[in-house]
């Protein structure tokens, strides 16, 4: 396995040069001064927590501020736990990005061998950040959608010709209608495709207010008893809770499978969420909703993970400025609405400002910006591109070594009084190997199995090699090292820790496996130098899949940062002495 791991690794070589280069320093991936006296030949991720902030400074008319230095920034953390003190943290890498600074200088193009794959995000030089535009079916209602192929095209009007755009489609599933591309002509029919999509919804009307309802058609009924009714309401209320918890639940699922998508992208990303989007908490009435419904806490994580990935929300309502339905003609209501509107006004502004919540809650904690009770889309993806092309980066390490969980919020303040400054505006303090390991397992499942999303932010190529005996099958896994975290031991040695997980499909794409293995190796200073001269951490990967699949997906989780990559492969095995020696041989 040495010689394969030799001969391979130095086929692979020049692919992952390519990859450094493409992968280039960043403030987030600066060791810390502990990391050890020698420094490696690539920027390595060290186990010590650095915190990266995404500001974009604006003045009083909108417009990005320029020519800003560290010393017009105050960072600070105040934990949300028994601590709530404020402390000021000392600032340790400060950047002023803008086009050139975001854009990949290395034009190269990467060329895979054969049989070689890889999950390597290569950005093309002068290219503006990238956008993400998420038409979302599942939670906008039927009206909106009818409004956004109009909307999509005066966006497409609004986006600088170098900016690459990604278009997806969230219906019961996520879709990528069309990956990153400047073409007009592709985005166009992405666009239309987008927003004239089939997708299967949930019926997003709260029985409450539906004319056609079962409670609707009961309740003049004379001869049914009060009893019976409040009976049926209450079940109507229960079922709707239950839908709003698939909702919620198959859209966070979507922004996290996108964040781990476009996390290798160097830079701020912008995700444009067009979306009627769903409320951050259900607030029982005095009868009929006995089920309490918040989701602050789960959007918040999601809203982390985001953040990690430097993408920014800006939440975009597509219905625009409206009125609210008792007073929309041609509405249809409920009889007991009409003879009591008041109730109904109340709890519809309720679930508006619980709607609001959702986005300014996801806005935030990401450094985006709602776009809502606005009619000009264009001017809403306008104000997305100028905050990614010109953005400060800032970095620090938290003083406080506590890392029990809690939620941190960062505090940002600048020297200028005339300007408002977006970021991210906390995170989870969540100490290495302290997750739950059944929950663990869970989500490495749910991201092996079901996202079909290649994950970035663990690059690594791939290899079959000729298998030892049948029925199993062998890789070789070359692993990009600035994406491993590499913690230094008390004896001087360089840990690794990872968890490599596997999944097998059918030829209908069905799951058919999944298998995990854990990988914690202790390098000495010879093989710790050997990985950074070869640029790539070698590990072979042998399974034994019952039954005989026709894919597979490989994920690997870094376990100090809980970062992942993963990618889908078809099954190869050579069947010839040839096809053996052009393996081994790397051709």
């Amino acid at each position: 396995m040495r010689v394969y791991a030799f001969l391979l690794i130095s086929s692979l070589l020049p692919l992952v040069s390519i990859a450094e280069k493409a992968q280039k320093p960043e403030a987030t991936t600066q060791p810390s001064p502990s990391a050890g006296a020698a420094e490696p030949a690539v920027t390595l991720h060290s186990s010590t927590r650095m915190v990266t902030l995404e500001v974009v400074a604006r003045d009083h008319q909108g417009r990005p501020a320029s020519g800003l230095s560290a010393k017009d920034f105050q960072v600070f953390e105040q934990a949300t736990g028994w601590r709530k003190g404020k402390r000021e943290q000392k600032i340790a890498a400060f950047h002023a990005m803008g086009i050139a600074e975001s854009a990949a200088g290395d034009n190269q193009r990467l060329r895979l061998p054969d049989g070689v794959f890889s999950n390597v995000i290569v950005p093309q030089s002068k290219m503006g950040p990238p956008t993400i535009l998420l038409v979302d079916g599942l939670n906008t209602e039927l009206a909106a959608q009818m409004q956004v192929h109009a909307q999509m095209i005066r966006m497409l009007r609004a986006l600088p010709t170098n900016t690459p755009v990604a278009v997806f489609l969230l219906g019961h599933r996520l879709q990528m209608v069309q990956s990153f591309t400047t073409d007009p002509t592709l985005l166009k029919a992405a666009l239309l495709k987008a927003s004239s999509g089939e997708t299967r919804r949930y019926d997003l009307t709260d029985p409450r207010d539906d004319p056609n309802s079962l409670s609707s058609l009961m309740e003049s009924t004379p001869s049914l008893p009060p009893d019976t009714l409040r009976d049926i309401e209450r079940f109507e209320q229960q079922t709707y809770a239950a839908t709003m918890d698939l909702r919620v639940q198959e859209t966070l699922a979507a922004l996290t499978s996108i964040a781990r998508h476009v996390a290798g992208y160097p830079g701020r990303k912008s995700l444009l969420w067009v979306s009627s989007s769903f409320p951050l908490m259900l607030v029982p009435d005095t009868d009929r909703l006995t089920a309490f419904r918040q989701y602050s806490t789960q959007m918040q994580r999601v809203a982390d993970v985001l953040a990690d990935a430097k993408v920014s929300v800006y939440p975009i309502d597509p219905a625009g400025l409206q009125p609210q339905s008792f007073f929309r003609a041609g509405t249809p209501l409920r009889n007991s609405v009409v003879s009591n509107p008041v109730e109904t006004l109340n709890a519809e502004d309720q679930l508006r400002m619980n709607t609001e919540a959702t986005m300014e809650t996801v806005a935030e904690e990401t450094g985006g910006q709602v776009c809502a009770n606005d009619n000009d889309l264009g001017h809403c993806i306008s104000k997305a591109v100028n905050d990614s092309n010109a953005f400060y980066e800032i970095a620090y390490y938290p003083d406080s070594h506590d890392w029990n969980g809690e939620f941190r919020k960062i505090i940002v303040n600048t020297s200028r009084s005339d300007l408002h400054l977006s970021y991210r505006h906390g995170y989870f303090a969540t100490a290495e190997g302290e997750t739950n390991p059944k929950a663990s397992k869970s989500e490495l499942q749910r991201a092996s199995c079901e996202d079909y999303l290649e994950a970035t932010a663990v690059t690594f190529f791939a290899r079959s090699l000729p298998a030892n005996y049948a029925e199993k099958l062998r890789y070789l896994l070359a692993i990009v090292p600035s994406a491993m975290s590499f913690t230094p031991t008390t004896d001087g040695q360089q840990q690794v820790k990872l968890t490599l997980a596997v999944c097998t499909f059918d030829k209908s794409g069905k799951p058919l496996q999944f298998l995990t293995e854990q990988v914690d190796r202790k390098l000495d200073a010879k093989e710790y130098q050997s990985v950074l001269a070869m640029r790539g951490f070698p590990y072979p990967l042998e399974i034994a899949p019952n039954p005989n699949p026709s894919s597979i997906r490989i994920l690997i989780k870094d376990e100090a940062t809980g970062r992942l990559g993963s990618m889908s492969l078809p099954i190869l095995v050579p069947t010839t002495a040839s096809e053996t020696q052009q393996l081994l041989s790397g051709q």
